[in-house]
């Protein structure tokens, strides 16, 4: 075989005939696997695309294909034409009838505000919100979650987080719920300084007497306390000592100084008959009766109601009936 190399098979089993080798077949595989003819064409089909292979009966997709079958399948309904061109494959379907153009345009029509003329109903511009916001109020706005201010909200509101532990002034940075801690915080301070204070008997501001208007009085005793110099006055005015006799009268020459009884010179006897004679007798003290000592007034009243006086002197108190009263 002189320099002749053995051929090689491609991988779909064929022999390149322009290699300068002498075609064998690999006995290193299976012969019948290499000879076989479905095991052959399956390895013609791993290694090709459908560029190698020949249409069948299963055609293979184009544009063409598929412009002539959608062309095929629509129909033109009331008031739509549709246009093929055959040369672009293109497929324009437009509406026919009334409707020709909008706000002069045609075709696949695309409209804004721009294009259609404001009615009724306005359109949107800042300057109209702005005036129909103005003129609006929170009664025009129904509440949501977002909920609208109470004065009852407010003071149903929980302090939760309220906290006492500083009574430092309140400052304007802090929140109310600092503030109302701050202010509960030195109100208790103060109310226990107050207590402190209103319990303290020792004069803790040192008040003096003339700063509470008394400045004239003494801290004297009632035992040892001055009469007013009014007083002293008048009292020295006073007689100082009572004499009888001197500076007080006596009854009968009897004084009322000293204790007990005062018994008088003087014997007053009163006696009423049942005519019209009511008489009085008066003697000195212990005088009998019969003792013509007595000065007896009779005093006569009259049918008429007149009243008449009469004195007898130095008659008997038991005679009294047969003076003659003058």
């Amino acid at each position: 075989m002189g320099n002749k190399k053995i051929s090689e098979l491609d991988p779909i089993g064929t022999i390149d005939v322009n290699q300068d080798s002498i075609p064998i077949v690999d006995y290193s595989e299976n012969v019948t696997k290499r000879t076989n003819l479905a095991n052959i064409g399956q390895r013609v089909l791993e290694a090709s695309t459908t560029t190698n292979l020949a249409e069948g009966t299963n055609l293979y997709f184009t544009n063409t294909r598929v412009y002539t079958k959608v062309k095929a399948s629509l129909l033109a309904g009331s008031n739509t034409s549709i246009t093929f061109d055959d040369a672009l494959q293109t497929i324009t379907i437009a509406s026919q009838g009334n409707v020709q153009s909008v706000n002069t345009k045609t075709g696949a029509v695309v409209l804004t505000t721009t294009d259609i003329t404001e009615g009724t109903n306005l359109y949107y511009t800042q300057a109209r919100f702005n005036s129909a916001f103005t003129a609006k109020s929170t009664t025009d706005l129904s509440e949501g979650t977002n909920q609208y201010f109470t004065a009852a909200r407010v003071r149903a509101v929980v302090l939760t987080g309220l906290s006492l532990a500083t009574n430092a002034v309140i400052s304007a940075t802090d929140s109310v719920l600092i503030a109302f801690g701050k202010l509960q915080a030195q109100i208790t301070a103060n109310l226990s300084t107050l207590t402190s204070h209103t319990s303290n008997t020792s004069n803790p501001h040192a008040t003096t007497k003339a700063q509470v208007g008394l400045g004239n009085a003494d801290n004297t005793s009632d035992a040892n306390k001055p009469v007013s110099t009014a007083t002293q006055t008048a009292l020295n005015a006073k007689q100082a000592t009572l004499v009888s006799g001197t500076n007080i009268k006596t009854i009968n020459g009897t004084s009322v100084l000293g204790s007990g009884d005062i018994v008088t010179s003087v014997q007053l006897s009163y006696r009423h008959d049942f005519n019209v004679y009511d008489y009085l007798g008066k003697a000195a003290s212990g005088s009998s009766e019969s003792a013509s000592v007595w000065t007896i007034t009779r005093l006569t009243i009259a049918s008429d109601g007149t009243a008449t006086v009469g004195t007898a002197t130095n008659v008997t108190w038991t005679g009294r009936y047969s003076h003659i009263y003058t």
